[in-house]
């Protein structure tokens, strides 16, 4: 795994906790934050279908990994557009856990990246919990 995604990975957790601290502080509107932070969520659960895409596309062709590749992007999707924010964050959470224990399950990354991985996806669910709360 290249050295830099470890950083990147944890730079990219800047807006699930950065946005419900700050419409906790109330320097940032509740629906402005909730609004953007449902707009992060989804494109980051879309982003990790992604590597499903490139696993079964390019490292080892396979037709059940390649609609699975897509599923994050149409759950994001319709968290995004048709649920109820409460209920969003929940759907998107819970979506970030089944896709961590599908990949256990059906990758093979390089050493580190299950470290890293999981610390990611359990601060993002933990700060969806946090933004449900505000």
């Amino acid at each position: 795994m290249h050295p830099h995604a470890h950083w990147l990975g944890v730079a990219g957790l800047t807006p699930f906790w950065g946005l419900p601290l700050l419409a906790g502080l109330g320097l940032l509107g509740i629906e402005a934050a909730q609004s953007a932070f449902l707009a992060y969520s989804a494109v980051i659960l879309s982003f990790l279908g992604g590597i499903h895409w490139y696993a079964s596309v390019i490292a080892r062709p396979e037709p059940t990994q390649t609609y699975s590749a897509m599923l994050p992007s149409l759950i994001a999707w319709l968290a995004l557009v048709l649920l109820p924010t409460g209920f969003a964050l929940v759907v998107l959470a819970l979506s970030f856990v089944t896709l961590l224990i599908y990949d256990f399950r059906t990758l093979s990354p390089p050493p580190g990246y299950w470290n890293l991985r999981t610390t990611l996806t359990t601060v993002a669910v933990i700060c969806h919990g946090w933004m449900a709360l505000i």
